[in-house]
């Protein structure tokens, strides 16, 4: 039988029953789906939708249930989920994953059966919210503080895919945080080793675990970049052979976030903003700092923290630091003056991890001697990165592909409204290499639908 545009294989997909949760230090690879305690779901999900994101650390399900054999009476929430799937557009990849139950929601009952939804979870979540991270982290990179944390308080076994080591070290404190929030302090702060610039990204896809910056993922350092799967809008069946798959890689719909949205850039500072970033005092029982003001009239010699130069980071000065997925400055029809570093539509205050007056002849700085300038740099260049990667969004829809995951390069087709002496011209705003933010893979009997968050920084 040829191959069909949305056909898959469901190879695995069982739900683990058990009479409580499993221990939070169990490798979740030694799992057994299969036995008494196992269920098969095929016959009792008719709908599914998987999820990945470069926001999101884990990956998330939702699986319709319609269930006439009572399994809901064993379900209480904290059981696992291993699915396996492959799709006929990519029948060597596969889609490999172990969710946990968090939530059985919008249950109906009938006379003969009982329709519910499962939400599910990588079981990094529950850790997530489980433990606690109370520790100091001295003399290692920002990326080796991540992997500790990933192995420690996750429990993540699985392997790292795209995976970019930090420069220098990274000193701090986590005063009981969540594991999560740690990286989440961390990728604000540190500069990637290839790309040479800060803007980290944390996520999750069925592959592994990704820490990698934005100028990597837009980068020839990117596996995806170099040769992309291309994707093409036009007629369903044109020129399609029978049996063939061409319209395995034709755009079903497309959808438009915000064409335009020139206010709104504006007004997050896209354009023009700058970051201020100021030293902390150290504080000792011999050197605190007064209310602002002495009794004598004399001046204050208690310490105070020093300011340092403003650093404008609008989208002009980000365009010529950074990768690009296409060549072209994607605000070129902007007015000149919303770019002036003398006008920021968002001034942004950041402490610095260096504590002025707390230097000494082995810790000159106050800290890791990269830090204060890692840190200031993050803050300026990572929120302006994303806003210049999120320049033009659009959503497809294409048949399903497990091949792709959040953090790929794809390029998109679109022809353009007006042809040019009889030939079909592509749309130079809207065509061209884009990143994948996220994607949605929705599982009916019928077939494999994907849907896909797409952004890019430039244009063609």
């Amino acid at each position: 039988m040829s191959a069909q545009p949305k056909g898959y294989e469901l190879k695995e997909f069982a739900l683990l029953l058990g009479d409580g949760d499993i221990s939070t230090k169990t490798d979740l690879s030694e799992l057994k789906f299969s036995g008494e305690d196992a269920f098969d779901l095929r016959d009792v999900c008719s709908n599914f939708n998987y999820y990945e994101a470069v926001e999101s650390p884990v990956i998330r399900c939702e699986f319709l249930i319609y269930d006439t054999v009572d399994l809901i009476s064993g379900i209480n929430g904290n059981e696992y989920i291993r699915l396996v799937l492959t799709t006929d557009t990519a029948p060597d990849t596969e889609i490999e994953v172990v969710q946990k139950i968090f939530k059985v929601g919008e249950v109906t009952k009938s006379e003969r059966a009982v329709t519910y939804i499962l939400y599910t979870t990588s079981p990094g979540a529950h850790l997530n919210e489980a433990n606690r991270v109370f520790k100091s982290f001295t003399d290692q990179p920002g990326s080796a503080v991540v992997n500790k944390i990933e192995k420690e308080y996750l429990n993540r076994k699985v392997k790292h895919k795209l995976w970019e080591e930090a420069r220098g070290n990274f000193n701090f404190i986590s005063p009981s945080w969540r594991a999560y929030d740690v990286i989440s302090y961390v990728q604000d702060k540190i500069v990637g080793s290839v790309s040479g610039r800060p803007g980290y990204l944390y996520w999750e896809t069925s592959r592994g675990t990704n820490f990698a910056t934005m100028d990597m993922l837009c980068s020839e350092s990117n596996p995806s970049f170099t040769n992309p799967i291309v994707y093409t809008y036009e007629q369903a069946n044109v020129g399609a052979a029978p049996g063939g798959d061409l319209n395995a890689f034709k755009i079903e719909s497309i959808n438009y976030p915000d064409r335009a949205n020139t206010l709104e850039r504006l007004r997050s500072g896209t354009f023009s903003n700058t970051v201020l970033g100021i030293t902390m005092p150290a504080l000792t029982s011999g050197f605190l700092p007064s209310s602002g003001s002495t009794s004598d009239g004399k001046k204050d010699s208690s310490p105070s923290g020093s300011i340092n130069p403003p650093i404008n980071m609008g989208a002009k000065e980000v365009w010529g630091m950074s990768k690009h997925l296409n060549k072209g400055f994607p605000f070129f029809k902007v007015n000149d003056d919303y770019f002036s570093p003398e006008k920021p539509a968002r001034i942004k205050i950041r402490a610095l991890p260096s504590m002025k007056n707390a230097q000494n002849s082995a810790n000159p700085d106050g800290n890791a001697g990269n830090m204060t300038f890692d840190t200031i740099q993050s803050s300026a260049y990572s929120t302006s990165r994303w806003q210049l990667l999120n320049a033009i969004k659009l959503d497809i829809k294409i048949p399903g592909n497990a091949s792709i995951a959040a953090g790929d390069v794809i390029n998109v087709r679109i022809p353009s409204s007006q042809s040019q002496s009889g030939r079909i011209e592509l749309d130079e705003m809207y065509s061209g290499k884009y990143l994948v933010l996220g994607l949605k893979h929705t599982y009916t009997k019928s077939g494999i639908t994907t849907s896909l968050n797409l952004s890019k920084d430039s244009i063609l």
